[in-house]
Formats: C-alpha cells, sequence, structure tokens
C-alpha cells in the first residue's frame, strides 16, 4: 500500500508540473482607446466622388469633389450630412466651408467697362459664384459654378473644390467607430446651357437648369 501512494503522489505531481502549475486566469481586454482625429478610405469608381487630399492631416481631413473624366461641366454643388461628431472647417481664402481649386472660372471674362482695360480677377467687389455653410441638422451645403457663359467648360476629372471636416473630441468616439457621411443632394450646371447674349434669351432660360448627380462618399472612422 504503501508503494502504491508513492505512486499516486508521483503522478499528480507529473500531472500539476505538465499544466504549469497553479490556477490561469484570463487577462481582460484591452478597451478601445479614444479617438484623436479622423481615418478616412476613398470610395471606388470613377464618378462624382469625394476624395482624400494629400494636405489632410490626423484632425482636419480635406475631401475634394472630383468627377468623370471626360465631361466638361461648368459648376457643382451638393449638401453632405455629418453626424455631431463632425465639424465644417471654414478656408482662410474665402471664409466658407469650401475652397476654390482653380479649376471653374468664377469671374466675369471681360468685366466691366469691357474695353479690356480691367484683367480678370482683379476687381476686389465683383462677386464670384463660389458660397457654402452649415444649415441644422449638421448638414454642409456648398456650391462652385462659372459665371460666364463666354468661359468653356471643364473637365470634370480633376479636383474642383475641397471641403474640410474636423473631429469634434467632445464627441467621446473611441477609436475605429464608424461616422456615417450622407450626400442628400447634388447637381452639376451642364456644357451647354446657351450662348452668351448680353439680354436673356429664350435658349438661356430653357437650358439654364443644373442636372442631378450622385456623388460617391468613402468610408471615415474615427482614429
Amino acid at each position: 500500500m504503501r508503494k502504491l501512494g508513492f505512486l499516486i503522489s508521483g503522478l499528480l505531481l507529473s500531472l500539476t508540473l505538465a499544466c504549469g502549475g497553479g490556477s490561469h486566469t484570463t487577462p481582460a481586454p484591452v478597451p478601445p482607446a479614444a479617438a484623436a482625429g479622423l481615418a478616412y478610405t476613398d470610395p471606388t469608381g470613377t464618378g462624382w466622388r469625394l476624395v482624400k487630399d494629400a494636405h489632410s492631416t490626423p484632425t482636419r481631413l480635406l475631401l475634394n469633389l472630383v468627377g468623370p473624366a471626360g465631361l466638361n461641366t461648368r459648376g457643382a454643388g451638393f449638401n453632405l450630412q455629418a453626424p455631431a461628431a463632425i465639424r465644417f472647417g471654414a478656408f482662410t481664402e474665402s471664409g466658407f466651408p469650401i475652397k476654390d481649386l482653380g479649376v471653374y472660372e468664377l469671374w466675369n471674362t471681360n468685366p466691366w467697362p469691357g474695353d479690356g482695360s480691367v484683367a480678370v480677377g482683379s476687381d476686389p467687389l465683383e462677386p464670384r459664384l463660389i458660397a457654402g455653410g452649415v444649415k441644422a441638422g449638421n448638414v454642409l451645403t456648398v456650391g462652385i459654378f462659372q459665371k460666364d457663359r463666354r468661359a468653356s467648360a471643364k473637365d470634370s476629372g480633376q479636383p474642383l473644390c475641397q471641403i474640410a471636416l474636423e473631429y469634434d473630441s467632445a464627441a467621446n468616439l473611441k477609436a475605429g467607430d464608424a461616422i456615417p457621411l450622407g450626400i442628400t443632394k447634388a447637381k452639376h450646371m451642364a456644357e451647354d446651357i446657351g450662348a452668351f447674349a448680353i439680354s436673356p434669351t429664350l435658349e438661356m432660360a430653357a437650358k439654364a437648369n443644373l442636372v442631378d448627380m450622385t456623388i460617391a462618399v468613402g468610408s471615415l472612422r474615427a482614429n
């Protein structure tokens, strides 16, 4: 019996050593870190879309409106809705939440008095057709359009205008949280809007209609 007791004790000791000894405690999962900025993935496709600009920072996301290559247009506008975690930033160049990227001609091509004595865009009092603002429900509305029918329409397949999205730390999101973005309305000005005339014509009235379009938006996450 004594030998059997030693045998059983040795067997238990072997099992204890094989199992590493003692009891194991599963470590608690590490909670996700608090978000401090924004991460954006561009949409796929070659249609109208919002793409990330290379000058974006972790806290200020710059998105450029790009259209289909080969489609000539004279301007575009859209409404973008975002949750309260997003602020729409203004640009120092305009004071508006939209930046002109120099594609569309926003001035009169032959400013008053029309004799060529005044350079295009040199009159600081001449209005430009660029505007933007934030409406109720955190909806950004922006638009940029060519002012003069005498200017040629422009290829839309390039960055046309820019908006800025900034993360609001008061939202207390966690890194990796999805942030929904949605276009509620979007239109562009077509190439053919009627020939220029000093006085309005029936052709101008018939063709001066904005065209509905769809803008693809990428995925946005807190980072």
